[in-house]
């Protein structure tokens, strides 16, 4: 892992070196993650990759929780963002609801350390004291497909269930499948997975007939 060296700012850019300090933790907090685990990643680990001193550490962050917690925001608001993409424009409801899984299990794919970093850190009591905004983040993401959702749910075309199923059953699929291939579990490849699940859930969101 190459060590990331940290200038110092001038006053005419100091905002930028700050942001550019801030994102080369993260970056260097990201790698040791991947090389040596969630709970062998330590402060003076992040210090000693980063190039940072350990006050600007803790200036950006205020403790190694804060580096998790901001690196696991950094890191939805990456796939949130290309969840949208898939979701939004969306016109017609299998698209969007097939569209959610395989576009999220497409980005683990493409970001094994990232995905394995949120399912680690998501367990035990790391992010404890950070639940409240980690809720209201999600929620105003969730907030947007179902606002989505809505035109389809009234039209018939989307089973109406409360708010929190809907979750588990669009999201929880993907999210076993992730964590069996993240953990070496690759007894499918991630394409044909994806297609499973992507139409399984489909089938799962529509009314039943008669």
């Amino acid at each position: 892992m190459s060590k990331l060296v940290i200038e110092q700012p001038d006053g005419s850019n100091r905002d930028l070196a700050s942001a550019e300090r801030r994102s080369a933790i993260l970056h260097a907090t990201l790698e040791l993650l991947a090389a040596r685990g969630l709970h062998q990643t330590k402060i003076a680990d992040i210090v000693r990759e980063s190039g940072a001193s350990i006050g600007s550490i803790y200036h950006h962050f205020g403790s190694r929780e804060g580096v998790f917690y901001a690196l696991y925001i950094e890191t939805f608001e990456l796939c949130f963002a290309e969840l949208r993409t898939a979701v939004l424009p969306s016109t017609t409801a299998r698209e969007g609801i097939r569209g959610l899984a395989d576009t999220y299990l497409r980005w683990v794919e493409q970001h094994p350390a990232r995905a394995t970093f949120i399912y680690d850190v998501s367990q035990g009591d790391i992010l404890r004291s950070f639940l409240p905004e980690i809720a209201a983040f999600k929620g105003a993401f969730y907030t947007e497909i179902f606002a989505w959702m809505q035109p389809f749910i009234a039209a018939g075309e989307i089973i109406a269930l409360p708010p929190w199923a809907y979750d588990a059953i669009m999201m929880g699929p993907a999210h076993e499948f992730a964590r069996r291939w993240l953990g070496g579990q690759r007894e499918l490849p991630m394409a044909a997975a994806r297609e499973i699940i992507a139409d399984s859930i489909w089938r799962a969101m529509q009314p039943a007939t008669s």
